[in-house]
């Protein structure tokens, strides 16, 4: 896969911000990248916020039912956030929902599973969680979970749970991010996480690697469409609260430049040529967060997809 080098690093390093710098060597990960980030909240409903640091963004739902998380950022920040959690609330953390199994969304599980929450996830992300995963973007292999740190529950399609008054439903997203992805939407909350499926501020990140693919990511999208509604607050992996509208924008930027694309292989071109033709040009104002994925990167992540197809 060809990447700008400096994106060897950009992944762990992302939304860190500071000079102290830590190699992670323990049974956890071995990413690295800053510990000091400070986390911070914003609150969605009454009873609901997002986290916000040095992982993915982590959803916090309180009730009388106690507390249910969907993600949980870095295992380094995870005593942070359960120092933080306690300053919100005394109720004990009984559900984590992990979107996918990538380092920077699951790295809390073994704290968490340790003092006694029960962790829920496709069937996929404990397969890849419970052994050892060459993650090509970073070049580095993550080493497998202990046995707290695993999903106890697992399911193939959707399922459906009722905790803190709330039904709470986690759909199965096609092989869009990798081949684990959820949503995971809170419907009396109008309220929903979809990972990193999507984001409006920077460009995608397909793991080809673990199952990501494009026409996985445009499912996902349609799939998240057609769950949500112009008021659901949409929690992404890595970027502000958003809504219906610009899930619907990224899903046709990704149908739009996946037909550029496709077209200029079927016509014959390179890899550099289609680069040099900047299909994403239109776009690149919108999604302007290369911190990430650059343009060119995007294109050739589309562009290995749709090869990976003949």
């Amino acid at each position: 896969m060809i990447y700008d080098t400096k994106l060897l690093t950009a992944y762990s390093l992302l939304l860190v911000v500071g000079s102290f710098i830590l190699l992670i060597s323990s049974s956890n990960f071995p990413i690295t990248f800053a510990t000091h980030l400070e986390l911070n909240t914003t609150r969605l409903t009454e009873n609901m916020y997002v986290i916000h640091g040095s992982g993915g963004n982590v959803i916090l739902s309180i009730g009388n039912d106690g507390i249910i998380l969907v993600d949980d950022q870095y295992a380094p920040v995870t005593e942070k956030m359960m120092s933080l959690i306690a300053n919100i609330t005394n109720k004990p953390i009984k559900f984590v929902i992990n979107t996918h199994w990538h380092p920077d969304h699951v790295g809390g599980n073994e704290r968490l599973g340790e003092a006694g929450a029960v962790i829920v996830s496709h069937e996929n992300v404990r397969k890849r969680l419970n052994q050892d995963q060459f993650f090509e973007m970073i070049n580095q292999t993550i080493p497998a979970l202990s046995k707290k740190g695993l999903p106890i529950i697992t399911f193939s399609d959707n399922m459906t749970f009722y905790q803190n008054n709330d039904e709470i439903r986690i759909s199965y997203l096609d092989n869009g991010h990798t081949d684990g992805d959820s949503a995971v939407y809170f419907t009396q909350n109008n309220v929903i996480h979809v990972g990193d499926d999507f984001s409006d501020e920077a460009y995608p990140f397909m793991d080809l690697s673990t199952g990501g693919s494009i026409d996985g990511l445009i499912s996902s999208l349609k799939s998240i469409i057609s769950i949500i509604n112009n008021d659901t607050k949409v929690v992404a992996g890595h970027s502000g609260i958003s809504n219906q509208t610009k899930v619907k924008d990224y899903a046709n930027m990704l149908i739009d430049v996946r037909s550029l694309i496709s077209s200029m292989i079927k016509e014959g071109k390179s890899l550099d040529e289609i680069i040099q033709s900047k299909p994403t040009a239109q776009y690149d104002t919108t999604y302007r967060d290369y911190s990430f994925i650059k343009p060119k990167d995007f294109v050739t992540n589309i562009y290995e997809s749709l090869k990976s197809r003949q």
